[in-house]
């Protein structure tokens, strides 16, 4: 039987005819090599340059898609914005109305008047955008809270407090709590999920299901148990907080802000306190139709260069410098 050659023995290492046709294989190493090399890096940077063009489109490319066309006939871009939230936009000034202005300014540079805020709620954003009434909105949306839109980086993260009126609440924990919440707020969703991953139920693989096993079902011994309260509005919610029906209320930084210290006067809330519990956080983006993703991008642009210049955090200090973070839980206020 004739040998093979080329096989390699693990003693004998490699053969003489093998070692021979290796040698004959072009090398990228050394002068010979330099053309080789230079193919391999015109290769990397063409498919490097087919990437970026796929993920990262070039602003002049994006200001020539169909909505800019669209914004650019009329002249003007109209802003959807929450007319009532001090330190985001409150009688046209604000954080959101400063982001609309930049962003009009980038899209319409030519324009000597190129904004128009619209006043909206959280349940008219979605009618105006498809109605055409405004273009864009900069009004606390909620980072993925409705597929029918094209999402921003986001702008702002907001994090979730549990508002009470009695210092001694602040250090309890969540089970010892009757807490109320709005579940439509973007506060109230993520107070839901919280609440859901408190008493976690292990998911059946495809064998258990098949085979109709039953579902695993949390030790009651274990379970923690949260009173909570439901209301369908922010007056319900302070008025059941302010007479002791309920220990502490699930509120957004921005809302807290609002009703406990701009309108502290008008609500009655003299004094309040943030419980220590790490309920979460919402993320407040710029909002367009899913239809004209091209806005967006642009605002991502938009975000990036002006965190990238410091213009961000100076525009964050001088309008949101009074939003409550979860950082010094316990401290009256």
């Amino acid at each position: 039987m004739r040998k093979n050659p080329y096989r390699i023995g693990r003693e004998r290492g490699i053969p003489p005819r093998l070692k021979e046709k290796l040698k004959q294989l072009p090398s990228i190493k050394g002068h010979e090599g330099r053309w080789i090399r230079r193919t391999l890096i015109i290769a990397a940077v063409a498919l490097g340059a087919v990437i970026l063009s796929r993920f990262f489109k070039p602003e002049a490319q994006l200001m020539n898609s169909i909505e800019i066309e669209r914004i650019e006939s009329s002249g003007v871009l109209s802003v959807g914005v929450r007319d009532d939230m001090p330190g985001f936009c409150e009688d046209g000034v604000g954080f959101e109305a400063e982001l609309a202005s930049l962003l009009a300014r980038r899209l319409l540079p030519n324009s000597d008047e190129p904004l128009k805020l619209v006043p909206c709620t959280s349940k008219t954003v979605s009618t105006k955008l498809y109605d055409g009434t405004i273009d864009v909105a900069i009004a606390l949306q909620a980072e993925g809270g409705d597929r029918s839109y094209a999402y921003s980086y986001p702008y702002f993260t907001d994090d979730i407090h549990l508002v009470t009126l009695s210092q001694e609440n602040t250090s309890k924990q969540i089970q010892e709590l009757v807490v109320g919440y709005i579940p439509e707020t973007p506060a109230g969703r993520v107070f839901e999920s919280y609440l859901s991953g408190l008493n976690p139920v292990p998911e059946r693989g495809i064998i258990d299901r098949l085979l109709k096993k039953p579902v695993t079902t949390p030790d009651p011994e274990n379970t923690i148990t949260v009173e909570s309260v439901t209301y369908g509005s922010y007056d319900e919610l302070l008025s059941a907080l302010k007479s002791g029906r309920i220990d502490a209320a699930a509120l957004a930084g921005a809302y807290v802000n609002k009703y406990c210290n701009v309108l502290a006067e008008e609500t009655g809330i003299k004094e309040y306190y943030l419980c220590d519990i790490d309920v979460g956080s919402v993320n407040y983006c710029m909002v367009s139709s899913s239809e004209e993703p091209a806005l967006m991008q642009l605002a991502d642009m938009l975000i990036y260069d002006l965190k990238s210049s410091g213009k961000f955090s100076e525009l964050t200090q001088k309008y949101l410098s009074d939003i409550p973070k979860r950082t010094m839980p316990g401290v009256a206020y």
